[in-house]
Parts: C-alpha cells; sequence; structure tokens
C-alpha cells in the first residue's frame, strides 16, 4: 500500500441504550468532530481510496461523515470489516491490511489502542502510539533501494 490512513472514531456516548458497547451511538460533539475531518479528508482522499469500517455503530457514524460532507464529490463505498472491531487483535489487522500494492490507499476507521499499536508497529516505534478520538493519522510507504519504509505523513485533528 502506498497510504494507510487511520481514522479513530469520533467521541461516543459512554453506554448504548441496550447496553452493548458495539451498538454505542456518537455523541453531539462526536458528530460534529467526524464532520469536520470528513470535509478534511474528502479534500485529500484520493479516488481509489478503499474505506474499511469497525461493526462498531460509532465507527460507522465516523465513517458516514464522509458522505455526508461529499460535496458533490460522489458517494464513497464503505466496507465492514469484522477484523476492525474493538476486540480484534494488532496482528490480524496488520496481516490483513499490509498489502504489496504501491499505488493503493486505504483509509480505516476503527478504535484505540488497535490503531495506535498499529502504528508504532509500521514505525518501528517502542510505545504504542495514541490516537485521540476523531483524529486521523496518515501512513505513507515507499520502497528505497528494495527496503520498505513507513512514514508519516500528516496527523490531523478536528481542533487544529
Amino acid at each position: 500500500m502506498a497510504n494507510l490512513i487511520l481514522w479513530r472514531h469520533a467521541e461516543a456516548e459512554e453506554f448504548s441504550a441496550n447496553g452493548l458497547d458495539a451498538d454505542r451511538l456518537l455523541t453531539k460533539n462526536g458528530r460534529k468532530d467526524a464532520t469536520k475531518m470528513a470535509g478534511w479528508l474528502n479534500e485529500y482522499l484520493p479516488e481509489n481510496t478503499e474505506i474499511l469500517c469497525s461493526p462498531a455503530r460509532r465507527c460507522q457514524e465516523t465513517a458516514t461523515a464522509l458522505n455526508d460532507s461529499a460535496n458533490n464529490k460522489g458517494k464513497h463505498e464503505i466496507k465492514i470489516a469484522n477484523f476492525l472491531s474493538a476486540e480484534s487483535s494488532v496482528e490480524l489487522i496488520a496481516k490483513k491490511l499490509i498489502n504489496e500494492d504501491n499505488n493503493q490507499t486505504i483509509l480505516v476507521v476503527g478504535h484505540q489502542p488497535n490503531l495506535g499499536l498499529l502504528i508504532a508497529k509500521l514505525l518501528g516505534m517502542q510505545e504504542s502510539a495514541v490516537v485521540k478520538k476523531g483524529a486521523v493519522w496518515w501512513l505513507r510507504q515507499r520502497l528505497v533501494n528494495g527496503v520498505l519504509q513507513t512514514y508519516l505523513f500528516t496527523v490531523q485533528h478536528p481542533d487544529y
């Protein structure tokens, strides 16, 4: 992959109406932050971006903000990926995402701590990165002298 964009779901309610963690919805502030980040992403996302989303409602609501703020750029196809659930492991996520396609851009909408652990794994960090609610971390990969390098391109937060 050439670009891996990791977007942590925006602020969610503490509890869902039915008590299930996966059914927690975004708060009013979370919806506002998701809309801000979606506007920024829609400005910079390459056309061929594959969008993968955790099955959790808060992640789906965050990802849906991309289509709500698309401004005539067309709707994005958002694929639900069970391997991105809050109960998943960073090993499984990395296995599913890492590939040899140097032209592919993947946008993942998911959860902490797995997003932070994945960033640490790809960047060779000793400790997990902290991905704040609603924030986007954009990683790029390039092949230099036969060695695949991953580097941090940008970090964006709804408050920036």
